[in-house]
This record gives C-alpha cells, sequence and structure tokens, in this order.
C-alpha cells in the first residue's frame, strides 16, 4: 500500500501509558458489520467509514470503538512534512481481517514540538526515520482528529469485486515500482475522489484501501505515487 503502512514501536513506558489510554476501553466489537465499501460523504464533506468519521472522530474514538491497542510514532523525511500514525496491526474490521493504519490530522507546529521532545529516532527502509512521542504527547495525541485510514486487507479482492462494490474509477494511475520492486508486476492505483478513496490494486497481492476527505485527496495521490517510485517501506 505502495505499502504506507508502518510497523512501529513505543518505548516501554510510553506503550504502558498507551496501553492505558487507547486500550482502556471496551473490548466488545461493534454491533454492525463495517466493511470496505460502506462508506459516504455526510453534509460537511467527510468520509464515514468503519464506523467514524475523518477529520472529527479521534484516534480514541477508532480505538474504543474496536477495543484495540496502537503503537503510534511521528515520522520524518526528507522535503517532507513531519506526520504521526498509529498503527493498530492485524485486526478484525467487522467480519474481515485486516492491517490498519491511521494517520493524525496534526498542525506542523505540534508535531514540531512533539519532534523537539522525542528521544528516539530510529531509520527505516524507506529513508523516513522513526521518531518516539514523550508520555506527554501521546496523552494528546490520542485525542487529535484521524486524517486518513490506511485498510489493507488479508483478502484478495479481485478487479470485478473492486469494480462491482465501488464502481468505475474516475482514472487509473501505473504506480512507479522502486528500485528494490523493479522486478515485481506493476500495480495501479484507482481513483475515486469523490468518495475521497484510492485503492492499490496488485496483480499477485492484496489489495490497499486509502480513505481521506475529498478535500485532501489529490495530496494522498501524490504521497502514494510519490511513495511507490521510492519502493515501500
Amino acid at each position: 500500500m505502495p505499502r504506507p503502512v508502518s510497523f512501529r514501536l513505543l518505548p516501554a513506558l510510553g506503550a504502558a501509558l498507551l496501553a492505558i489510554s487507547l486500550a482502556g476501553c471496551d473490548s466488545a466489537p461493534p454491533s454492525h458489520a463495517f466493511l470496505p465499501w460502506d462508506m459516504e460523504i455526510n453534509q460537511r464533506g467527510h468520509v464515514e467509514v468503519f464506523g467514524i468519521t475523518l477529520g472529527e472522530s479521534s484516534l480514541l474514538d477508532f480505538s474504543r470503538r474496536y477495543g484495540q491497542k496502537a503503537d503510534l510514532a511521528m515520522f520524518a523525511k526528507p522535503g517532507a512534512p513531519l506526520t504521526m500514525e498509529a498503527y493498530f496491526g492485524r485486526m478484525n474490521v467487522g467480519p474481515l481481517t485486516a492491517r490498519v493504519v491511521l494517520v493524525a490530522d496534526v498542525s506542523p507546529e505540534t508535531l514540531e514540538r512533539w519532534a523537539a521532545e522525542s528521544t528516539i529516532a530510529d531509520p527505516t527502509p524507506s529513508g523516513a526515520r522513526k521518531l518516539s512521542l514523550s508520555d506527554e504527547a501521546l496523552q494528546e495525541a490520542q485525542h487529535k482528529p484521524i486524517r486518513s485510514i490506511s485498510y489493507a486487507p488479508s483478502a484478495d479482492y479481485s478487479e470485478a469485486l473492486i469494480t462491482r462494490r465501488f464502481g468505475e474509477p474516475s482514472d487509473k494511475r501505473p504506480i512507479p515500482r522502486g528500485e528494490r520492486e523493479a522486478d515485481e508486476p506493476p500495480a495501479t492505483l484507482w481513483l475515486y475522489p469523490e468518495k475521497g478513496l484510492a485503492i492499490t490494486v496488485e496483480s499477485d497481492d492484496t489489495e490497499l484501501f486509502q480513505y481521506i476527505n475529498p478535500e485532501h485527496f489529490d495530496r494522498l495521490v501524490e504521497r502514494t505515487l510519490e511513495s511507490g517510485a521510492q519502493g515501500a517501506p
């Protein structure tokens, strides 16, 4: 999803605090069987999917809805703005299993402040640095709204099924392969800008669904194509 999904670890104390704040909630699964095509745009132009609303629901809201722990970390890449991700790993979302990563909507000033407080900066294969969050930042971060969702299902969806569930995309873009992936079959990015949805369709692998409010859709597409050219993390 290219794979803009990252596998992250937190310092022991920070992880303990995060477990209290993000997982100290009702572990009962949602009564509604949310599926990746159960989505709509509300009157405010925000995507509603998986029982939450992008730009409105917080990281804590998602964690409480599914009773799941999350690992939080920031990422710094040369020439790109800082970002913060919540990685939930492999989990049940309705009747399906998927890896889920949320990107939080955090101001650049707040991210810079958190970065200045970070004590760990580890390199990643993509070239980005993974920055830890202080205990105070972890507590603050859980209340930040969700900017986007990356959903990588365990099942492999056929192009026919995707078309049946989501309709024909407005465009299809080839995803450049990085050096490490040069010998792999090509992937295609299916674009649904009016839905705030981009799907990475792989010929021999599972797909990646990325959800974002339509106003930010163009930037999501740009970053996805850039990450594909540089190789997945």
